[in-house]
């Protein structure tokens, strides 16, 4: 089950994303999260509490995705509300391996289709190969590239209906 986030769930998806910064670390991942940015007080520059989802699996909180209608940091040229852009794609380790990303992309595309938004667009580490399959099996398209301003590059991926 997919819910729509409230301030009650701001702990949880601080545990969700943390579990996944420490997992990145320990499988020396190259990322752009940490410890201090996955906290809600650094989320909340970028996001409000209502573009997150958590994914529940037997009432228990798995993954958690933010959906947003704005990225000027990757996709400055796009006006507001024309595409949908998922951030903050994250599963427990626990649910790893489950489809549950999957339900969460679909998730997403559902949302644009709802909203009449004809395109949804990401962006992840270049250099993470198994992730950018992830989004090209679910249909997403290579768009180019950025640099994070961390010293690594972005890859920007886009879907259209």
């Amino acid at each position: 089950m997919i819910k729509q986030a409230g301030e009650e769930d701001i702990l949880i998806i601080e545990e969700i994303l943390l579990d996944s910064v420490i997992w990145m670390k320990k499988n020396k991942l190259q990322n752009q999260w940490d410890e201090d940015s996955i906290k809600w007080n650094s989320l909340s520059k970028d996001y409000q509490i209502n573009d997150f989802y958590i994914d529940y699996q037997n009432s228990v909180p798995a993954a958690c995705i933010a959906i947003t209608d704005l990225d000027t940091k990757y996709w400055p040229e796009i006006p507001k509300g024309k595409s949908l852009y998922i951030h903050k794609l994250a599963v427990k380790r626990e649910f790893a391996g489950k489809g549950i990303s999957n339900v969460l992309i679909n998730f997403a595309k559902d949302l644009s289709i709802r909203n009449g938004i004809n395109s949804l667009r990401l962006d992840c580490n270049l250099q993470r190969n198994k992730l950018k399959m992830l989004y090209e099996n679910e249909g997403f398209i290579y768009a180019g590239k950025k640099n994070s301003g961390n010293n690594y590059d972005m890859a920007l991926y886009v879907w259209h209906i």
